[in-house]
């Protein structure tokens, strides 16, 4: 029954320390970034050390006595690590609430691990129980000290955990926090299970702590490994179960060289541990290793890629010529994921246009919408529905402001080998960044498109106002509009002899001059009347009965020149009779009427010139 039970024991001990060892490494290598990936990992990788410790004591043969100190480690350290974990994941201020407990739990781990090493406090030794039993280690004065702590720090641990899983948005995350909360419930009642036993000196097997400690393993590892790809947005359902079947396979071939060893040859199994342990190590190393140089190439591969890329959308937005700038980063995709042949697609009001190829030959006239549209990178299979495409076999669309303006269409390898994700994470940038200049160019077009018609349009109005306006100004004033000379005459003759009458000037036709109408705006400030409308009248055909009159003083008798000025300011303005003014100027009847006439006519010339001078101006 022993044998059974050392047996079974070896096997639990040894599948958790290889579980253990992976989910740290494969937490870590893919969330590499990220804290609670560190911490969960050093969670992990300190339980793998407790496994050790029981698989390599458990086997040890009585001859080699008592192990060192220092061969194992101690399982007092995955209790700090794992209550960090729980603070890390709850909200920032209750975090930060936390943080001197968390140096606490720290400073208390390493007192407990030191009387460990140099005292007989914690453990006194080894009873001389087989190894497969709790109560073959003695505890000492302080192991029940020891053994709280080991349970009530997971117990905060879990309290923690369950403040984030109620806190937590949405239940897809509640359910990754549950796997914690679960994992956690399971490594507190193995530890309290494992404790007691030592400290009663019970002779409980250790296979039971193994098994509730290796299920919390699992639990804690895949329950970390989900919330990082929740919280990053990726998945890991297939990743994680191919990666498990590889380590479990190179396991299990390490494993079975190991037992025949142990038949063929009597070599023990405690010789192998380390070796798998290395190969474990390894092989989880061997993918986050290999994905590392393969960026460290990528950018040295790729960087005269993202150097065009950059140039592409400097210059294209000064004018040069797009096309000449898709064929330079066509030609570079292609050299540098080494692909045979390739085009950029832009969309068109009819269809998509080949607007850069590589090589050149392979540009076409169009293709039709339905042959390149597509949300997301596509494997292009046969048959397709366009003959460019023949021969082609990744499609990228590119996207802006949710619709697809483009395309970039890629043949195979030259070297026969698929595009990897990082060319598909390469692809995805570029057509984005490619995306966007070729949005930002045809906006720039179009703008001076639109303004090329804005600026026609002006000119055109600009050309129609100006004659318009020739046409405004080289017409007679709206009052004046059909008027003929005599009937003008006739208008400035009647007004003067009506010069004092405000009431009769005030409902004159010549009142609704626009000359009249702004001299009441300038002389008026309140309520306009018609006889306000008279004086201003009056006021406007004084002005114009000014006009006759020559520069300097008035000679005495008037000469000729004053004739026409003298007779229409001393009849109408100084009311004098006519033959006195004949007297005045030495002139008979007939003279006198024909000077008369011609000075009227002169005031309705200038009334006619002065409106005309106002509505330009207006205008």
């Amino acid at each position: 029954m022993e044998s059974f039970l050392f047996t079974l024991t070896s096997i639990v001990n040894f599948l958790c320390l290889a579980l253990s060892l992976w989910l740290g490494f494969y937490i870590v290598t893919h969330s590499p970034r990220s804290r609670v990936s560190w911490l969960a990992g050093a969670t992990l990788w300190s339980l793998s050390g407790s496994f050790l410790n029981t698989l390599t004591y458990i086997n040890v043969s009585p001859e080699q006595g008592a192990l060192p100190w220092w061969w194992g480690w101690s399982a007092a350290f995955a209790a700090p690590f794992w209550f960090h974990l729980s603070v890390s994941l709850l909200p920032s201020k209750l975090a930060q609430k936390q943080r001197p407990l968390v140096i606490l739990v720290y400073l208390l781990t390493l007192n407990f691990v030191a009387m460990e090493a140099y005292t007989p406090w914690v453990f006194a030794g080894a009873t001389m129980k087989p190894a497969i039993y709790n109560s073959a280690q003695s505890p000492g004065p302080l192991f029940p000290l020891f053994g709280l702590f080991l349970i009530v720090v997971p117990a905060l641990a879990f309290y923690n955990l369950r403040l984030s899983w109620k806190r937590a948005q949405g239940p897809t995350l509640q359910r990754q926090l549950a796997l914690l909360l679960w994992a956690t419930a399971l490594a507190i009642l193995g530890g309290g299970y494992a404790n007691l036993s030592t400290w009663l000196g019970l002779d409980t097997p250790t296979l039971v702590n193994a098994l509730s400690l290796g299920t919390g393993v699992a639990l804690l590892g895949y329950g970390v490994a989900r919330y990082n790809a929740l919280i990053e947005g990726r998945a890991i359902g297939r990743d994680f179960l191919y990666t498990s079947l590889a380590i479990g396979s190179v396991t299990g071939v390490y494993l079975l060289v190991a037992l025949i060893s142990y038949v063929v040859y009597d070599v023990p199994f405690i010789a192998f541990i380390f070796v798998i342990i290395l190969a474990i190590v390894s092989h989880s190393l061997y993918d986050w290793a290999r994905t590392y140089l393969d960026r460290l190439f990528y950018r040295q591969q790729h960087r005269e890629l993202r150097a065009n890329l950059r140039d592409f959308a400097r210059e294209a937005a000064l004018g040069h010529d797009l096309p000449d700038q898709l064929q330079v980063i066509i030609q570079t995709l292609c050299r540098s994921l080494d692909a045979g042949q390739g085009f950029i697609a832009l969309r068109e009001a009819q269809g998509f246009a080949m607007v850069a190829a590589h090589p050149t030959d392979l540009q076409g006239t169009g293709i039709a919408v339905q042959a390149l549209a597509t949300d997301e990178i596509t494997a292009l299979c046969p048959p397709l529905d366009s003959p460019q495409l023949a021969g082609m076999v990744l499609l990228v669309p590119m996207h802006y402001g949710g619709e697809q303006i483009g395309a970039v269409v890629l043949g195979p390898k030259t070297t026969g080998s698929a595009y990897t994700e990082d060319d598909l994470d390469l692809l995805d940038d570029l057509a984005q960044r490619v995306a966007s200049v070729v949005h930002n160019v045809r906006l720039q077009e179009k703008s001076v498109q639109q303004i090329d018609a804005l600026v026609t349009e002006f000119r055109q109005r600009e050309r129609e106002l100006r004659l318009r306006m020739q046409e405004m100004l080289e017409a007679k004033p709206p009052t004046l509009e059909g008027m003929s000379e005599r009937e003008l005459v006739s208008l400035v003759e009647d007004a003067l002899r009506h010069l004092y009458d405000y009431a009769y000037l005030g409902e004159h036709q010549l009142a609704q001059l626009r000359i009249v109408q702004a001299h009441l705006d300038v002389k008026e400030d309140s309520f306009v009347t018609h006889l306000d409308r008279g004086r201003a009248l009056q006021d406007v055909l004084t002005t114009a009965l000014e006009k006759l009159k020559p520069p300097g003083p008035q000679p005495s008798p008037p000469t000729r020149e004053w004739h026409q000025y003298v007779i229409l300011h001393d009849s109408y303005v100084l009311g004098e009779l006519n033959r006195d003014i004949m007297a005045k100027l030495y002139v008979g009847e007939g003279t006198f009427n024909r000077a008369r006439r011609r000075a009227i006519r002169g005031v309705a010339r200038a009334l006619e010139e002065m409106e005309t001078s106002l509505v330009k101006r207006q205008t």
